[in-house]
């Protein structure tokens, strides 16, 4: 087939979270199974396209409409591991140095702009690249490239489907489409504030958009509902997307329910090779190990480098991750988070939770690493204040140090308050971590007792049981959780390989939109 992908996020090209791995990691294990794939990624101006091989700079050049007005649009066309990539460019993405939200590096261009929020022009760059793709094909391609699939990645590409359906000609006859909610938490819908503001963007029929409305609010999701097959990224993520009691979609759920619309749910899968840390060139870990074999010594030499090289007291500076707090050389027990400083991710139950831990079990120390939320931020960097030599924070994200902070625990924690699939699971258990897991969503993926543990409720109260049940049976005998550290990474590689995945997932969901089922 040929397949194409709409995301606003690529690994390597343009990174913001998680979808960037699912986009890149699908592609590139479809095109290996034999598939035609070709993804749009905006162009935007902090893109380096000398991550691709051969590239060709605005080969073909075209016009969109949008909010009253025609754009100028360009595609540059490389290759990337089997995957043909198009950057969308356009005078509103060559403006921004950042993907979805402001950066320090946006204030040239936006003095006044404030660091972390989304770009005040989202609805008009979500239009222009949806718009953008449905030009290439009318204007750029032949009869013979016309996609079987195209598949759309989150909400700012979820109208996709909706504007070749309503605007197509014959190149896109044959085309059937799919669009993955990879989170449909609030924040996350790039929703119009009403029927007005839809039609003035997209310049959809009034009738298609009071057909997508949750409220007043014109919702994505619900325009692709009714053109494209509708995924997630975990089945359990899908249950709860229909679940009529769902208070963490902002009303979507409800929708969804209410109007029977399917939604089904794959789990996303994890590219072992890139966090394999027998290979230290693609884990990026100072030491190699094991996991499987229960070979742990470079774990263990991992979590020395950590402390006298990074968390120590008088560990040098990492530029791009500011510190707060330090570990000492007392701790016998590591417990991790990593991730995103927000809400969703039960941050303040995390730290409601560490405090009777370390009260509790002395023996406990404690890493934070992630950015986000100004506010979470400063209660992080102050919690880790308070208690120096137990608990340290850095802010920001580096690769390789994130890593390290992650293989250096023996746990890792999410007390995720939602969470559609997670993949900071995955990344321990590569790493030989033990993950501890709200059940809820895709980390109900996670086998309590056998390749992780999981607890409910999610209150600081249960969190701090199991966390100091776990780091008191630890310090009593350090090897009485190995079996499930090597159970852990044994089906971490054999069930969630992409390989698997995009071939008895994936492939056979394209085929099915295609011919029916068999």
């Amino acid at each position: 087939m040929t397949i194409w992908m709409a995301a606003r996020e690529y690994s390597g090209i343009a990174e913001a979270g998680g979808v960037k791995n699912v986009v890149t990691s699908l592609c590139e294990a479809l095109a290996r199974l034999g598939h035609k794939v070709v993804c749009f990624v905006p162009f935007y101006g902090c893109v380096n396209p000398q991550s691709l091989g051969t590239f060709r700079r605005n080969e073909f050049t075209g016009q969109v409409e949008s909010a009253g007005e025609r754009y100028a649009i360009s595609y540059s066309v490389g290759f990337l591991n089997g995957v043909q990539i198009i950057l969308v460019g356009a005078q509103c993405f060559w403006a921004k140095q950042n993907v979805y939200t402001y950066c320090a590096a946006d204030r040239e261009i936006f003095p006044n702009c404030k660091i972390g929020e989304g770009y005040a022009d989202q609805h008009l760059m979500n239009t222009v690249f949806q718009k953008a793709i449905l030009a290439f094909g009318e204007t750029c391609c032949s009869a013979k490239d016309s996609p079987e699939i195209i598949h759309c990645h989150d909400a700012c590409a979820a109208a996709l489907p909706a504007i070749v359906s309503c605007f197509k000609k014959n190149f896109f006859t044959r085309t059937r489409f799919v669009v993955t909610i990879h989170n449909a938490g609030p924040y996350y819908h790039h929703e119009f504030k009403d029927v007005d503001e839809a039609e003035f963007y997209t310049g959809l029929r009034r009738d298609v958009l009071e057909g997508a409305k949750n409220g007043n609010r014109v919702e994505p999701y619900l325009l692709a509902s009714r053109f494209a097959a509708l995924t997630t990224v975990s089945p359990d993520y899908a249950k709860e997307l229909v679940d009529p009691k769902n208070q963490n979609t902002d009303g979507l759920a409800q929708i969804f329910a209410e109007r029977k619309i399917a939604v089904t749910g794959i789990t996303n899968g994890i590219d072992c090779s890139l966090y394999d840390p027998k290979n230290v060139e693609a884990s990026r870990l100072p030491f190699a190990f094991n996991p499987e074999k229960l070979d742990l010594e470079g774990k263990y030499k991992t979590r020395e480098y950590f402390l006298q090289k990074i968390a120590g007291r008088d560990s040098p500076e990492i530029p791009a991750l500011p510190k707060s707090g330090f570990l000492d050389a007392e701790g016998r027990v590591f417990f991790a988070y990593h991730g995103r400083l927000v809400r969703q991710k039960g941050i303040l139950i995390l730290l409601e939770a560490a405090r009777e831990l370390l009260k509790q079990v002395p023996e406990a120390r404690l890493v934070i690493n992630g950015q986000g939320e100004e506010a979470l931020r400063d209660m992080c960097a102050a919690f880790a204040n308070e208690r120096r030599g137990r608990v340290v924070f850095y802010y920001g994200y580096e690769k390789a140090m994130s890593r390290t902070f992650t293989a250096a625990a023996d746990f890792a924690l999410l007390p995720s308050e939602f969470e559609p699939c997670g993949t900071e699971d995955f990344i321990a258990q590569a790493f030989g971590t033990i993950p501890v897991a709200h059940a809820t969503g895709g980390l109900k993926k996670i086998l309590d007792g056998k390749t992780g543990f999981l607890y409910e409720p999610n209150t600081p109260e249960r969190l701090a049981a199991i966390m100091i049940e776990l780091a008191q049976k630890k310090l009593k005998n350090a090897k009485c959780f190995d079996k499930i550290i090597r159970e852990a990474a044994k089906t971490l590689r054999q069930k969630y390989s992409w390989k698997s995945v995009a071939k008895e997932q994936y492939e056979r969901l394209y085929w099915e939109l295609m011919f029916g089922k068999k």
